[in-house]
């Protein structure tokens, strides 16, 4: 028995419908979430350097170097005369509730995080994270209060799902469906 190229195209298609074929990367520096505070720059503009009234000044600033399975790596930037910038973190949306008071953020504490810069005797260095869905990272803790920027978020590649077996036994059953269907009709 043998289908005809419209039914096999037919069939084809619908096995595609809906079913996305790869995840989509966060922008290398990036996404600005929420403005908790007057952050007057982000990520992104200290990356470009085009903070306002510092365009072409180097700044501190984070971008993403890997993705893994619940995972992500960022790159931690401070190579500015600021001799320190502390680039706060957390993890699938983690709230403190109680902590050191931060001085900058109003009615937000100090998070754990990653410290770049003449005071740490480095300019930059790599942190993996372990996450299900993102991580956040925010300066507000630094030399330069006009290189601040809020919680910016970076996605983690989540668990694959393996769509090449799931869609060769969607298309499977579809096929069998429509020999099925060709059987009745002779």
């Amino acid at each position: 028995m043998s289908l005809s190229k419209n039914t096999l195209g037919a069939l084809a298609a619908l096995a595609m419908v809906g079913l996305p074929l790869s995840a989509q990367a966060a922008p290398i520096t990036g996404e600005e979430v929420v403005s908790s505070f007057d952050a007057p720059s982000t990520n992104a503009l200290n990356f470009a350097q085009e903070v306002p009234s510092r365009e072409g000044q180097v700044a501190p600033y984070v971008l993403v170097t890997n993705f893994g399975l619940d995972s992500i790596t960022l790159d931690f930037f401070n190579d500015s005369a600021a001799p320190v910038a502390f680039f706060e973190v957390r993890q699938d949306g983690e709230v403190l509730r109680t902590g050191t008071p931060h001085p900058v953020v109003p009615d937000d504490f100090i998070y754990s995080g990653v410290g770049v810069g003449s005071f740490y005797d480095m300019t930059e260095t790599s942190v993996e994270f372990s996450a299900n869905d993102y991580v956040e990272v925010r300066l507000a803790l630094g030399g330069e209060r006009d290189w601040d920027f809020d919680w910016t978020r970076f996605d983690v590649e989540a668990t694959e799902v393996p769509l090449p077996a799931t869609l060769g036994l969607f298309g499977l059953g579809l096929l069998a469906l429509g020999a099925a269907r060709l059987r009745r009709r002779s």
